[in-house]
């Protein structure tokens, strides 16, 4: 927490990109979070002040009773009155503080630390002018230092940095502080300390994003320096005066407090395998080329095998062998066909896959970028259309193995014995009876509506019954079992 004037900051790749995160197709497993329920701190994920003590470069001394727990919210307070442990002064970066007020820190060094992943906090700025808080990370030693959010002076603006140490003098020497550079920016919006906002920080060996509400706002590749953060633990603080200024708002009748909802940190999930398949959930039929175009056709041809290759964030190249599926003609048409052709690098061959939720396994809808138009079946056609026409058959599965192939494609491939499972309507009532595969124990029986969403679900040793009054019409998907023990059956309520 660093507050230099950055005028000068080295040149870097940076651009303003609207994007939901985490942003990755391979999706994210959560693996620290603090809700900030009950009453207190909890002291297995945090540390009550700064690790380090209880000064920094501000004019506050920050103490445990400052840190609150209370109606869901962590609330840091800030206040005008010393504390009586509190010295008369503190030195930091060469400069001297006197510790006129009380405040609060946390941290999670020693309880938590990261390198590579999303870290996002949900906050409320404090309206005084005088106060700095701040949602950062650091590890032992300094630089480097990152900066999710700081709000030193106008409440309409909040900063985001790296700080790290010259590449030239690092490679050599190793972190110094008296060569230390950065790179980042501002952000101007909304009023801080009027409502919460959610701050996030995505960060990958190469690359380091910032984000406001749900969308990037500024974008850094630099693997260089970025290099040189390793295992970084988080802070969040509320300090008084230093870079926030003398002009403190902060009265013994005016308390500041820094509030956050929650606290979540993601971590990327294993990559997708180099060769998948991309299966239409409504056919039960994979993408396949027939000269130079997309059509729907068996899973077990080796033609439908592809490779996906990220482009950035969501965006990826679909490479069927050397040629890539493409809108052809580069067009932005509605009902316009999918086909193939040599890579040219224009924007008509890159396409979103955005995850879609209460599916087993990873299904995605396709957006191709130079049309924002989604990609369905028809029949056994591929074509583009607009996001909310059939969505049903906008839903693609990645298939990265055997197991998550509809069951007449499994029975065929490998002559399975087995009984298959089956589901009729008797009256308003579905019956569905697994087939003798799932006969040792309980199986897990789930129906998905056209977009998706869970609407039925049982554990049965023999057979399960629903009805279907309040069902919209429409088609659904009725899921037997998970994993590779998977049998999927389609039915129509036309009701």
């Amino acid at each position: 927490m660093t507050y230099r004037h950055f005028a000068a900051l080295t040149a870097v790749f940076f651009a303003y990109i609207g994007a939901e995160p985490p942003a990755s197709l391979e999706g994210w497993n959560r693996v620290f979070e603090d809700e900030f329920e009950g009453s207190s701190l909890d002291t297995t994920k945090w540390n009550p002040t700064y690790n380090w003590g209880h000064t920094h470069n501000h004019r506050a001394y920050c103490v445990a009773e400052n840190v609150l727990v209370e109606d869901g919210l962590l609330r840091i307070k800030g206040e005008d009155s010393r504390d009586p442990d509190a010295p008369a002064t503190t030195t930091s970066g060469g400069k001297t503080y006197s510790l006129d007020y009380t405040s609060g820190a946390i941290d999670t060094r020693g309880k938590f630390n990261i390198q590579y992943g999303y870290i996002e906090g949900r906050f409320k700025a404090p309206s005084q002018l005088g106060t700095w808080p701040a949602f950062w990370m650091l590890q032992d030693g300094w630089p480097p230092e990152i900066d999710i959010l700081e709000i030193p002076k106008e409440r309409t603006i909040h900063h985001y940095y790296m700080h790290y140490t010259d590449p030239d003098w690092y490679t050599d020497h190793g972190a110094a502080w008296d060569h230390e550079a950065s790179f980042g920016g501002t952000h101007t919006g909304a009023d801080k300390s009027q409502s919460f906002h959610n701050y996030g920080f995505e960060w990958d060996a190469s690359s380091m994003n910032f984000y406001f509400d749900d969308k990037r706002v500024a974008s850094y590749s630099r693997p260089t320096e970025i290099s040189q953060a390793s295992a970084m633990y988080i802070i969040v603080n509320l300090a008084i005066g230093g870079w926030a200024g003398d002009n403190i708002e902060v009265t013994e009748n005016n308390p500041a407090y820094f509030e956050a909802e929650w606290v979540r940190v993601w971590k990327k999930k294993a990559s997708l395998p180099d060769s998948v398949r991309i299966l239409s959930v409504a056919q039960g039929k994979c993408m396949i080329p027939s000269g130079n175009t997309i059509v729907l056709g068996d899973c077990t041809d080796s033609t439908a095998y592809v490779t996906l290759q990220r482009m950035s964030g969501t965006t990826y190249r679909i490479n069927f062998g050397k040629k890539v599926l493409e809108m052809s003609n580069e067009s932005t048409e509605a009902g316009a066909a999918v086909g193939i052709w040599g890579w040219n690098g224009k924007d008509h061959q890159k396409a979103v896959l955005e995850p879609q939720s209460g599916f087993s396994g990873t299904v995605v809808r396709i957006k191709m970028v130079n049309s924002s138009l989604y990609l369905r079946n028809t029949g056994d056609r591929v074509i583009q259309d607009w996001s909310d026409s059939w969505v049903w058959n906008q839903n693609w599965r990645i298939v990265t193995n055997d197991s998550e192939l509809p069951e007449p494609t499994k029975l065929a491939l490998k002559k399975s014995p087995h009984e298959p499972s089956l589901a009729r309507l008797e009256g308003n009532v579905l019956r569905v009876v697994p087939g003798n595969r799932f006969r040792e124990g309980a199986v897990s029986i789930r129906v998905f509506n056209l977009k998706g969403k869970l609407v039925a679900s049982a554990q049965t040793h023999d057979e399960a019954r629903f009805n279907v009054d309040r069902w919209a019409p429409g088609l659904y998907q009725i899921v037997f079992g998970k994993g590779a023990n998977t049998e999927i059956l389609r039915f129509m309520n036309k009701q």
